[in-house]
């Protein structure tokens, strides 16, 4: 089973957020068979996105890990068995067996099938749904003490825009502009479109299910909230990139 945590507090807001490689819980069961430690698993999870999600009314949260079923690639895809499945980890010490990979399967087709319920509630409220699928990605692969990887390619966020049809790349960009050049930390944030990450399969699958009547961005933030070697969040960059955020997000949707 897919744990999550939905909050639909204002039908009245046409706005949507996701947290879908927030949580850490692993089951018993895959836990056992886990090839690699917790600290190295967390490092590959997305801590503390939930807390970006938790600015809006309406939010789905994840509390299960992705290394129980990433609900951000396909279906065939979603269980990590090998290496190459998972960044070149050993994530397991033993392959599920025939009937446990079909309970991560179905807990896989569940959790698509609560999100579609929920997606048609507030569809029933409103012509177009905005949703924000927010993630975070690591930028010091080298190692804790090392320099961070160039910024060029590593920008602070990074608004996934192929996902979508090219005629509505502009309200992207609008989006992009207002959290582009805020100051964060003394520097102004770089927010760039389309680099390293252009939205997973979670994304794509909102948008091209319905259309023109949701309107999904994938939205990376890099990790500069937080340790991402030690686990440790820094409590006050967290909460100055949330307000950033939550006021660009707030303008965007008035415009």
């Amino acid at each position: 089973m897919i744990y999550s945590e939905v909050h639909l507090e204002d039908s009245n807001s046409p706005l949507l957020a996701f947290a879908i490689h927030a949580g850490h819980y692993l089951p018993p069961g895959l836990l056992a068979t886990c090839g690699i430690d917790e600290a190295t698993r967390f490092g590959e999870e997305d801590p503390f996105t939930d807390g970006f999600a938790g600015l809006f009314p309406n939010r789905i949260t994840v509390q299960t890990s992705r290394f129980t079923a990433d609900l951000n690639r396909s279906p065939e895809k979603a269980v990590y068995l090998k290496p190459e499945d998972a960044w070149g980890l050993l994530v397991r010490k033993a392959e599920p067996g025939a009937e446990q990979l079909a309970e991560l399967h179905k807990a896989y087709e569940n959790w698509y099938s609560m999100v579609r319920y929920q997606v048609d509630r507030l569809l029933e409220k409103h012509l177009q749904l905005i949703v924000l699928d927010l993630h975070s990605y690591n930028h010091r692969r080298g190692g804790q003490n090392a320099e961070p990887d160039p910024q060029l390619a590593n920008p602070d966020i990074i608004i996934g825009r192929n996902i979508l049809p090219p005629e509505v790349y502009p309200r992207a960009e609008q989006l992009r502009a207002l959290l582009d050049g805020k100051l964060f930390q003394g520097k102004p944030l770089d927010c760039r479109c389309d680099v390293k990450f252009t939205g997973g399969y979670f994304s794509r699958w909102l948008n091209h299910s319905y259309g023109e009547r949701v309107f999904c961005l994938a939205i990376e933030f890099k990790k500069i909230f937080m340790d991402e070697w030690t686990g440790k969040l820094d409590w006050h960059a967290w909460k100055q990139l949330q307000n950033i955020l939550y006021q660009a997000v707030q303008e965007w949707l008035s415009l």
